[in-house]
């Protein structure tokens, strides 16, 4: 591990108070340029999950934020038995204090404190730019780039039963509530036949499906025509025509390459892409 090359850093706990969560909104959104990061969006994230709260460090010099790490808690099941995961959500370093190891450092501290509480399995969905510092310092697995899925349609069944050996996130009630109020995005519930999806308009021509699922009821609802986004990795769904081939879509509409990735923690599970199923609901892109 890098060691860092001052000594003035020090590292705490992340400070979820109001305004701990202040503090740490203005320097995500100084270091990604993004007004993403607000209180009430990282209050939500960090402190209203129902499955625990927020775990990670930041490194302070000179009584102001330099770097922060943090994960969180996602229910999930294994062969049909619950383990206990984690997802990487935010992940940054002042632009005065790269290149001295606080990346590592606060991250390895977060998988120590994980590891004593008992969590198994931590994920990330990565860009290209970011795989490398993961695999290479980290210890990270690759498993493969999410899936795209581009269509004016939704898939023509579900096979629940491809599900039972995989890797899988399920989300309960109270969970998926919590993450249907993201502060960021509004969403919409539609049954279409036996299929309801759970998406986010992202504008006039697209929205985003975060999840599908067999609906309780066959009541159909007319969807206004959009071009459909799914983004994810399973082997349940069947597609009932390809994805808009030969069409160009247009650059603004594209989502980024996204890459799934991940490191056991106590655990010693094997993933690859035909044993997970992961939609965009089961981290924070949408």
């Amino acid at each position: 591990m890098k060691e860092v090359k001052n000594s003035n850093y020090s590292f705490e706990a992340i400070n979820t108070s109001p305004s701990g969560l202040k503090d740490l909104a203005k320097f995500l959104s100084q270091t990604f340029k993004s007004s993403k990061f607000t209180p009430e969006y990282l209050n939500w994230m960090y402190n209203q999950n129902p499955n625990g709260g927020v775990i990670g460090f930041n490194a302070i010099m000179e009584n102001e934020l330099a770097g922060h790490y943090a994960v969180i808690p996602l229910g999930a099941n294994y062969k049909n038995q619950k383990i206990k995961a984690l997802l990487s959500v935010n992940t940054a370093t002042g632009s005065k204090h790269q290149g001295k190891g606080l990346f590592t450092m606060l991250a390895n501290k977060t998988y120590v404190e994980s590891i004593n509480l008992g969590f198994d399995i931590v994920f990330a969905v990565a860009n290209a730019n970011s795989i490398p510092g993961f695999i290479k310092k980290l210890n990270w697995k690759y498993i493969d780039q999410l899936d795209t899925c581009v269509s004016f349609t939704v898939p023509r069944k579900i096979e629940s039963e491809k599900l039972d050996n995989c890797f899988t996130l399920p989300l309960s009630d109270i969970v998926s509530k919590w993450r249907l109020a993201n502060p960021n995005f509004k969403y919409s519930k539609s049954n279409i036949g036996k299929i309801n999806i759970i998406a986010n308009d992202i504008n006039y021509f697209a929205r985003s499906i975060v999840k599908i699922s067999e609906a309780n009821s066959h009541d159909t609802k007319t969807l206004m025509p959009k071009i459909n986004f799914w983004v994810g990795m399973s082997n349940s769904y069947s597609w009932n025509e390809r994805p808009l081939m030969g069409i160009k879509i247009p650059e603004f509409l594209k989502p980024s390459p996204l890459h799934l990735i991940y490191r056991n923690l106590s655990s010693e599970i094997l993933l690859d892409r035909t044993n997970i199923h992961f939609e965009a609901i089961n981290f924070d892109a949408f």
